[in-house]
């Protein structure tokens, strides 16, 4: 294990005092953190359903974005299970305003990606974009978070507002796999090619489920920057 990332050691005075008046919780499970654990308890990180990325392996991240041309890899760090407690880690960055998990998570899945040649090539980091009312109601972007643990752990830029969402989508969850492909159709639009021409791109996400508005990002961008390559990394996969 990263200590380094995953800061299991032992706190100063300081932070075990604050944290007395300010005590933090467990993402997934809810119990008191200790001041050694950051974001998830010890019990919970190793539990985490993890995601073994293999190049040598299409996992179910790539399975599900094997029609763009334009794909290069994707991977996923945990596997999404709508009744698992994991899943609260996605309401705490996307709802519970609290994006840092995912900051911290993004850089701790980078690290580990770094050794198995996930980068290679990889010129810059785009998060996915969300229409600028849902940032304005929400207070930011939950992908740029990912976005950041990424560029912490690898020193890749990253590009924002070069491609747009441009039209609000109802939600995904409890559509059928039909539904949301419509649903996701027209989204988005790129606002800035030279940004992005000519580049390995990596696309970063917080849950990938039929893939369904990955692909149209990835068609979008197809369709207006000349030999594109994407990436793909989301925190969680549906499996």
């Amino acid at each position: 294990m990263d200590e380094d990332v995953c800061r299991f050691h032992r706190p100063g005075l300081v932070r075990m005092l604050f944290e007395f008046v300010f005590p933090r919780y467990c993402k997934v499970c809810g119990r008191r953190l200790d001041p050694s654990e950051e974001q998830l308890c010890i019990s919970c990180y190793l539990g985490m359903p993890r995601l073994e990325y293999d190049m040598n392996v299409i996992n179910p991240t790539e399975r599900m974005l094997l029609a763009e041309r334009s794909l290069v890899r994707a991977s996923s760090m945990f596997i999404y299970d709508k009744d698992s407690e994991y899943s609260n880690i996605l309401f705490h960055l996307k709802y519970w305003h609290h994006p840092r998990v995912g900051q911290w998570l993004g850089t701790i899945g980078a690290k580990e990606l770094m050794d198995k040649g996930f980068f290679a090539g990889v010129d810059c980091i785009v998060p996915m974009p969300i229409t600028y009312w849902k940032e304005i109601k929400r207070g930011y972007n939950q992908c740029s978070y990912i976005a950041k643990g990424i560029r912490q752990a690898t020193g890749l830029p990253i590009v924002n507002n070069a491609v747009k969402c441009v039209r609000a989508h109802s939600k995904q969850a409890g559509l059928g796999k039909y539904q949301r492909w419509n649903n996701a159709q027209d989204l988005f639009q790129v606002s800035d090619i030279a940004a992005l021409q000519a580049k390995h791109i990596l696309i970063v996400d917080d849950v990938i489920t039929t893939g369904a508005t990955l692909c149209s990002l990835i068609d979008t961008m197809e369709l207006m920057i000349p030999d594109l390559k994407v990436s793909v990394f989301t925190l969680a996969v549906a499996d």
